[in-house]
């Protein structure tokens, strides 16, 4: 194996082989202005969970992303659903993306890459991949979408959750 790719394998994170229905064990978390997010709680509490995991905060395809989120937030809403966004950004860079861009919804600095391994999520020096993660009330995998495009992301998810809650 060349030099390159031992690198390569040995920057991404421990990717978990998850399907639809897996259980998941759900931990307490803090979102980008340090407030606890108990998600196991949320979801006992009758939540589906969204996590919209990205690569970098401010790029553009990270940006569109985050800002069709924002605009579709009360419809996830409506059908009770939380959604996150999830990127290694450190916490300031985060609340620095949603204080520019209006934001809505909790963005959660993962730099320990505890979500992403829980999800499965690959990363490369700190970079993850455009995943997105549907956890139901019930603590399990509902739906696992993976390298997904920035601009259709959140339309899809909503699309997806308005069909489970019919």
């Amino acid at each position: 194996m060349k030099p390159v790719w031992t690198l390569f394998l040995l920057l991404l994170p421990t990717a978990s082989a998850l399907s639809p229905g897996d259980p998941v064990s759900l931990p307490t978390v803090r979102d980008s202005f340090g407030n606890p997010v108990n998600l196991a709680r949320l979801a006992r509490e009758g939540h589906y969970l969204l996590f919209f995991f990205f690569p970098k905060a401010f790029t553009p395809g990270c940006t569109a992303q985050a800002k069709r989120y924002a605009e579709l937030h009360e419809e996830f809403r409506r059908f009770r659903v939380e959604v996150f966004g999830v990127s290694a950004d450190s916490a300031k860079q985060q609340c620095d993306f949603v204080e520019r861009l209006g934001l809505k919804g909790a963005m959660i600095p993962d730099r320990e890459g505890i979500l992403a391994r829980l999800f499965g999520v690959r990363g490369l020096l700190g970079f993850y991949s455009r995943d997105t993660i549907l956890v139901n009330p019930q603590s399990r995998i509902e739906r696992i979408w993976r390298n997904v495009d920035p601009n259709r992301d959140a339309d899809t998810a909503l699309a997806h959750v308005r069909q489970l809650r019919r």
